[in-house]
């Protein structure tokens, strides 16, 4: 059937760490009509999303009736530290016992404040609300902060302090403001605020990227409602996340996940996605990604967020490759710019390298094979060029990448930490780019993107320095190297599975890394160990075919890499469900004249005397509020199954809707700009 008498499109687009991928599908038969890649703009993720999108055939921008997007903003925003500035207001909180048992820095914002109020285990009211002191603080502090977040003590059980709270902060300030109790019902109240001020912190930036989109498709001219993938791999309208970005989370290893399994159509796998910056593994039961109870962890901030249960290695297809002093070779876990990539647009390295060969080996240092380059343009009276040599190094940079060599001569200075620029790098004025693990695949003849002559000479000049007299042996073992380290994160991926709390995160017993090295590489004569995987593991990512083939055959594993396995992260940003969670909490009150059985369920609370009655009507309402809400996000026919959980003398009753979306139910949906009719669009400009 030709692409232009199709109706019913739908366009997945995945923003990784280095590369933006996007996918053409047809809603109804999943075939895969059109893909494109372009690379990840780090500074302004929404310009790939715009690349990307230009490449994909469609004729009639009416045909596309979905938009799917994963994205690493929201944790990318939080690795790199370019969230917004929250105030956290604690109500009913414990001061001291915040502090003397350490617990400041789990609260992710610096900027926190104590109000009596809160309520006790038992749901009664512990101190009234000190309304006239919010009052005071959003006067005088308010306007020094982008969002706030609210978080009352024991507020799933009654969330009216943090209720009342926004309510009077309102009427003096318009404030985003986040309540804890709407993110999380859980009773751990400091992984609660922590999760209500990260999302506050994100809002602003999770807001920027979706108008951004949204533009990029109005250009485009299509209107197709947008989705995108929370971190459990399902998918949410795009109004909804802006509410709550920070459950976008670990948004791309799901979207992997949930890609892998789309192509490869095995309900139970173990998805390896390798990309440029990390490798990420997940695993597939019975067709839906495995979720972590725990919630998601970004650094050392641990949320409530349910999320994918994903391990990630630091070793991607861009990661540093640096020699180490005792004559070996360390890789990543910082992400670089291939030199082989580099030397398209350089022929500034491309001399370098000839010149490099000609000197005598033992003149060659590391500084250089690095090079720094000028990511995108900044004018010298920018305010982040603090001193005369952040200035003298753009003059140079402007000339074209120079490699660290150069760039200490030209500068006089020793060291990079002289330079202080580290902020030039994290906000992505600055990048560097080195030899890599795709470089090793170029010279190698394994692939074939950019530059293989810039590759060939950086290999054999790295050889030489580090005194390696056969640089095809050395990129084999190196290869190994890295493909020893995913297969081991995987065997510790999946051991710790049913028993995380019983086994460490790392191996470290001796006899421990014996049995593991053995099975692994069979270097012992005497003795034959064997590990085997039960799964088939899918490899995900440009790079698969090479080094995860490997990784499964260590582990006696089948090894699957389905059509269009570079793209599937971006299939999954549209192959997902939609699933929604509500919970009903029941637990009995003493409260003076209302003893009895106290129901809270999607901010609603009911009193009952009678327990069984109590009950009766949380499941109700749970699984109706859970198939109402999946239903309003796109949700065909969904389906809900209901658990009931006991914690002491409170019951939690949870329902999980779970449906596909549909084009009838999706053309309902929000959609992001809707083209104005001729003259429409004018008067408003005006008005």
């Amino acid at each position: 059937m030709p692409l232009s008498s199709r109706t019913d499109l739908v366009i997945g687009i995945d923003t990784g760490g280095t590369h933006t991928d996007a996918v053409l599908l047809d809603y109804r038969t999943r075939e895969v009509l059109a893909t494109g890649k372009t690379l990840t703009t780090r500074d302004d993720l929404a310009r790939g999303v715009v690349s990307v999108i230009e490449q994909l055939p469609v004729a009639r921008p009416e045909q596309v009736k979905l938009v799917g997007i994963s994205s690493t903003l929201a944790t990318n925003s939080i690795a790199e530290g370019k969230t917004r500035r929250v105030a956290l207001l604690l109500i009913g909180y414990d001061a001291e016992l915040v502090e003397t048992c350490g617990l400041r820095e789990k609260l992710w914002t610096k900027d926190f404040e104590y109000f009596r109020g809160g309520h006790t285990a038992s749901g009664e009211e512990q101190q009234p609300l000190d309304l006239e002191a919010l009052r005071k603080w959003a006067r005088e502090h308010a306007h020094e902060f982008d969002a706030l977040a609210v978080s009352s003590y024991f507020s799933p059980l009654d969330p009216s302090h943090e209720v009342r709270a926004r309510d009077a902060i309102r009427e003096i300030f318009k404030l985003p403001i986040v309540l804890g109790h709407e993110l999380s019902t859980k009773l751990d109240s400091v992984k609660r605020a922590a999760t209500a001020s990260l999302n506050a912190s994100l809002v602003a930036v999770m807001s920027e990227f979706i108008e951004a989109v949204r533009r990029a498709l109005s250009a485009r001219e299509i209107t197709a409602p947008l989705m995108i993938v929370k971190g459990d791999g399902s998918l949410l309208p795009y109004t909804e996340v802006l509410r709550r970005p920070v459950e976008t989370v670990l948004s791309g290893p799901a979207a992997s996940a949930v890609g892998g399994h789309f192509f490869s159509a095995r309900a139970n796998a173990l998805i390896v996605d390798m990309g440029g910056t990390t490798t990420d593994i997940a695993l597939v039961e019975d067709g839906r990604v495995a979720v972590s109870g725990d919630g998601a962890r970004v650094g050392d901030v641990h949320t409530s967020v349910p999320a994918a249960r994903v391990t990630t290695v630091c070793a991607g297809c861009d990661s540093r490759i640096a020699p180490e002093s005792n004559g070996g070779t360390a890789i990543g876990p910082d992400r670089v710019v291939p030199l082989c990539r580099l030397a398209v647009t350089s022929s500034v390295l491309q001399e370098d390298l000839r010149r490099l060969e000609l000197l005598p080996t033992a003149s060659l240092k590391p500084y250089d094979f690095e090079y720094w380059v000028l990511s995108r343009p900044i004018e010298l009276d920018d305010q982040r060029l603090v001193t005369h040599r952040h200035k003298r190094l753009v003059r140079l940079l402007r000339e074209g990448p120079q490699n660290l060599t150069t760039i200490f001569r030209e500068l006089d200075v020793y060291h990079g930490v002289q330079m202080q620029v580290a902020h030039l790098f994290s906000q992505g004025v600055l990048d560097v780019a080195t030899l890599t693990p795709t470089d090793l695949l170029h010279a190698s003849g394994l692939m074939q993107l950019w530059n293989k002559e810039a590759s060939d000479r950086a290999v054999r000049l790295f050889c030489a320095m580090q005194g390696q007299a056969d640089p095809r042996a050395w990129m084999e073992d190196t290869i190994d190297q890295i493909v020893g380290r995913i297969t081991e994160q995987l065997v510790i991926f999946l051991a710790r599975y049913e028993s995380a709390e019983a086994l460490p995160e790392q191996i470290e017993d001796d006899w421990a890394r014996w049995m593991l090295d053995n099975a692994l590489r069979r270097s012992q004569p005497h003795l034959d160990v064997s590990i085997r995987c039960p799964f088939p593991i899918i490899g995900i990512g440009a790079p698969a075919g090479v080094f995860l083939r490997r990784v499964a055959q260590r582990l006696e594993a089948p090894f699957v890499l389905p059509p269009h396995h570079h793209v599937a992260n971006a299939a999954g940003a549209v192959a997902g469900l939609v699933m929604i969670s509500k919970e009903a909490i029941l637990y009995e009150q003493g409260e003076v004249g209302k003893h009895g059985f106290r129901v809270q369920v999607d901010g609603q609370t009911r009193y009952f005397k009678d327990p069984t009655e109590a009950l009766v009507y949380a499941e109700r309402s749970v699984k109706a509020a859970a198939v109402e809400t999946a239903a309003c996000a796109g949700a065909t026919n969904p389906l809900v199954t209901t658990t009931t959980r006991t914690e002491g003398s409170l019951k939690r009753v949870l329902a999980k809707a779970v449906g596909a979306p549909g084009v009838e139910r999706i053309s309902q949906l929000p959609r992001p700009l809707r083209k104005a009719p001729q003259g429409q669009a004018a008067r408003e400009r005006t008005n």
